[in-house]
Formats: C-alpha cells, structure tokens, sequence
C-alpha cells in the first residue's frame, strides 16, 4: 500500500524527506499555501496483549504542533536536511516580527513549524495567490499587491489533527513482495490524534479474538502462530475548519475550446478570511462567472491537509513486528452416550485460552440430530450435553453415525468430524 508523491503535489508547495516534512511556498499560479512546517518521523512502539488472532500495538508521532517561528535564510538558501537534499528558500514576511525586515519585499527568513495546537489562537502564514485573467470571456481581477506575500493569519481556534493509520502484513507476504507490503497487508480504522506540541502517543488493536469481538469492532482475526511486520502511516496535518471554493474563474483552463466547469478546491477559513476575493466566494449566494456560465462559488465545509490541498501527503514509520500465538484445537470423543432425548460427549480444549461455542450433529443429507453448547478452560476437558432430535433418537437407537458441526467463540477447531450415537 505504498504512497506516492506526485510532482503536481511538490509543484503545490510539498517535499518530503528522512528528517520529516517540509511545505514549501507554492509555486502553482493560482494557489494558498499555509506555512512551512516539519515534523519528527513516526515511531512504531511494542506489541503487546498478544492473542492467536490480536495485538495491541503502539507508535509515537510529531503532529507538529508547534507556534511558529523564524530562521534565517541566506541568499543561497537553507539545506534543511543533508539526507532530504532539500534547500529552503526565503519568503517576503510582513507581519512585523522579524528583525531588520524594513524593506517588505526583503526575504530574508522563513516560517517553520506552523502548525498551531488545536484550539489555539497562533497566528501561522498564508500565501495566497491569484493572477488576474482576463482571457476566454473571463474576468478575475486577482486580488492585487498581496498576491504571493505571506501574511499573518490566526488559527482562531480550528479543530486540527493527524490521521494516523496501522497497516500490517505477514512476514511471509511481505517478503515475497520483495520487502515491500503485499496483497495481504490490511490496515486498522484511522485514529484522529489531536495537534498538540511535541510527541504523542498512539495505538490500537489489530484484528480480534473471539467471535463477539469480532462482531462489535468488524475487525478481521490475525492468523495464529504468524509473524507480522505492522507500520505507521501519518498525514500530519489536517483541520475540519475548511471550505470548498470554486476557483473556476482562476484556472483558464479549456479543452477543445471548452471552458472548465466547476473546479473546487479545499482551503482553510481563516486563509479565506485573510484574502477578500476568497472571501467574497464563501457569502451566501455567492456566484463567480466563468466564460459566461455563473456557478455557485462556495461547495460546503471540507477537509483541508495542511500544505497540500490535494490531501495525499503520508508518510511512514519504519516497521515494527510481533508473532501471534498458537490457537491449540479442541479434541472430541468419536462416541456419545445417550438416554432418552439427551446425550454426552467427551471434548477436550487443547490450547491456552478458554474455549466455548455451539456443536450440531446431522446426517450427511443435512438433517439435524442433536444440538448443544459447550465451555471450557485452557487445557481442560469436560463433556458436551446434546439434545437430540426425534431423528436424532431414532438415529441413537440404530447405533448411527453423524457428522459433527463446532463453532468456536474462539477460533479453535474440532479434531473429530464424525460421532456414534
């Protein structure tokens, strides 16, 4: 399940390197990016509550949480990281806090780690970009001297977070697949971890075992006595407080002499709040006019990832491993003893974990002879009581043979397929 940055997504202002992530301005024409930032790798931690089909794993993350700060960029630029080879640029910054920054257009520093703890009220930056067109029956003034310049925006409190995904996959599997995960790798339901400062804990159950556990969380078991390798997958970045905006009227863009139609993009509120003509989109019956067609301007709340709005930005840990355990069986006696419309039957739970379920014996046309249920502790024997059928009782009588049906809870299974009565 690899992860792919695409150049559309690094010419939006991404890279992505062993040190971490770094957002770069936006080079696109029309475009908002938010401001740089970087955050640690991820770290898988230990398996632990190993069950035959089930782990507890865990990981640590950056969510990048951090108010934002300035370094110093040469003209040459900064090499962020040796292993990434990637050099940071200067930016013009206008909101008064760096020093010697008399000249607006100087640049001279760059933001990092702006991405504020959720809930805050830290300023970050945004450059907002949109050239005038005025070509194919469109007219979008653009919004003037601020274009391309970063300017101070508030978080005013956004609810952001990181989604975090688990994936998992056999050994066996994955090296086959030349290292690399492969057709059986399977993932566990994205857990939102809150942006906060520093690093943050993580973890989840992969797989379950049990049938009732199965059934309440949908999680798929782990094959017992199998070694897995299991990872993090991180987006970083992301706030709910977002919207989508018609951007129609900036792209020009036409096929065979064809304007586009509606091209909605996800940005943050307060990067729209911070920029008049995004913020004329987003007023209630707001329309923009694209090459004589008037579309609605404003999509509803959506989902913005933090220095890409395209949304596919993850990144991963290195692999971590655990074996599940063995399962054991359940041995059951070939014979039961019967009286009147009751029988027994001896079973033994051969395994370390507690066994219990359900048994049907029937004919090989399908027919049920006895019903009945079962519990037992790890490595402990008992009998199964059954209930018989009045097909069953005429079964008994002729000393008959059926074919023995156990469900498990969890998970073992019968050594015995067929019993006398």
């Amino acid at each position: 399940m690899t992860r792919l940055v695409t150049r559309a997504a690094l010419l939006a202002g991404i890279a992505i390197g062993a040190s971490g992530l770094v957002a770069l301005p936006a080079e696109a024409a029309n475009g908002v990016a938010t401001a740089n930032y970087y955050v640690n790798n991820p770290a898988v931690g230990p398996a632990s509550n190993l069950t035959p089909e089930s782990a507890l794993v865990t990981a640590s993350i950056d969510t990048g949480g951090s108010p934002e700060s300035l370094i110093p960029v040469s003209s040459a630029g900064l090499l962020w990281s040796g292993t990434a080879d990637l050099t940071i640029t200067g930016e013009q910054w206008n909101d008064g806090t760096a020093v010697a920054l008399a000249n607006s257009s100087a640049k001279a520093y760059a933001p990092i780690d702006g991405i504020p703890v959720s809930g805050s009220t830290s300023d970050v930056s945004v450059t907002v970009t949109d050239a005038k067109i005025s070509n194919d029956g469109i007219n979008d003034p653009g919004i003037g001297a601020l274009s391309g310049v970063a300017q101070p925006i508030s978080n005013a409190g956004a609810d952001n977070y990181s989604d975090v995904t688990f994936e998992y996959d056999p050994v066996s599997d994955f090296v086959a697949s030349g290292d690399t995960p492969g057709a059986q790798t399977q993932f566990a339901q994205d857990v939102q971890v809150p942006t906060s400062a520093g690093v943050s804990s993580v973890k989840t159950t992969l797989g379950a075992f049990g049938l009732s556990a199965q059934n309440n969380t949908g999680n798929t078991p782990l094959a017992a006595n199998t070694k897995y390798y299991y990872w993090v997958v991180q987006q970083p970045g992301a706030t709910d407080q977002a919207t989508n905006v018609n951007v129609a009227a900036w792209t020009a863009n036409a096929t065979n002499g064809v304007e586009a139609n509606n091209s909605y993009k996800c940005y943050p509120n307060v990067a729209i709040a911070a920029d008049p003509t995004l913020e004329s989109y987003v007023q209630p019956g707001a329309t923009v006019n694209y090459g004589g067609q008037s579309l609605p301007a404003s999509q509803g709340p959506c989902i913005y990832y933090y220095g890409n709005t395209g949304g596919a930005l993850y990144y991963q840990s290195p692999n971590g491993e655990f074996t599940t355990p063995k399962l054991g069986s359940l041995t059951i006696g070939k014979t039961a003893t019967v009286a009147g419309k009751k029988g027994t039957v001896a079973i033994a739970d051969k395994s370390t974990y507690k066994a219990s379920g359900t048994v049907q014996l029937t004919t090989k046309g399908g027919k049920v002879l006895a019903k009945g249920k079962f519990g037992l502790q790890p490595n402990k024997s008992g009998k199964i009581t059954l209930t018989l059928t009045k097909a069953g009782v005429t079964a008994a009588n002729k000393h008959q043979s059926g074919k023995l049906v156990l469900t498990s809870n969890w998970g073992q299974s019968s050594s015995t397929k067929s019993i006398k009565l």
